[in-house]
């Protein structure tokens, strides 16, 4: 069967924008919303719900990001309107924060990743990228989903704005906001004992991109 969309899932902060439109634009698809298997943001649903839709014509793209630079954008703007002095909170406590229903930030991190690399395994067609790959190598990218669909001979066009849940800035820069932060000892460590998949516990950058079939 002919894959005509995509649904895109991914925490926030790790490039789930960019990636739809960069996919949409350059292979024509739909993008799926929230009526299709629910927020981009959630944990990606189990097999017994995903069953009820038609994932056979849709490309699952899962998005991803190394966990420093990702708690470091978090921190600054958790998209958290339940509790708005989480912004007060210093990063050695916004780290250790209860957050929706998780006992904290990493423990989402860990349970949403999971989650996406579980459901990578089980559906039909699917991508995991890291959203720093996908910017240093946009025509990479490109060709893994030119092969995929067998539209191998588009032409790239290449996603380089910044682009978020709230649109789209001029005034920020990709570069500097993907690069991994260095953290004091007591932060490092605090992140590393809460970090549970096994790749992603250095602080340098850290490649997840794999593609599924």
């Amino acid at each position: 069967m002919k894959i005509n969309s995509i649904k895109v899932f991914g925490e926030r902060h790790s490039g789930t924008n960019a990636i739809g439109y960069f996919a949409g634009k350059n292979f024509n698809l739909k993008f799926q919303y929230y009526d299709f298997l629910g927020w981009k943001h959630r944990l990606a649903p189990k097999k017994d719900e995903w069953l009820k839709f038609d994932v056979q014509s849709c490309l699952f793209i899962f998005c991803m990001r190394n966990p420093y630079s990702w708690i470091q954008a978090m921190h600054r703007e958790p998209y958290y309107e339940h509790y708005p002095k989480i912004k007060d909170l210093s990063l050695e406590s916004f780290i250790q924060f209860s957050i929706e229903d998780y006992e904290n930030c990493i423990t989402m991190w860990n349970q949403k990743n999971d989650s996406y690399f579980r459901m990578s395994e089980e559906i039909p067609h699917s991508i995991i990228v890291n959203i720093e790959d996908f910017h240093l190598d946009q025509k990479r990218f490109h060709s893994r989903m030119g092969d995929l669909l067998n539209k191998q001979n588009l032409p790239l066009i290449e996603m380089n704005d910044y682009v978020n849940g709230r649109g789209w800035h001029d005034e920020k820069d990709i570069a500097s906001s993907l690069q991994v932060p260095e953290f004091d000892e007591k932060i490092v460590e605090i992140m590393l004992s809460l970090i549970h998949i096994s790749e992603p516990t250095r602080p340098e950058r850290i490649s997840y991109a794999v593609v599924c079939l």
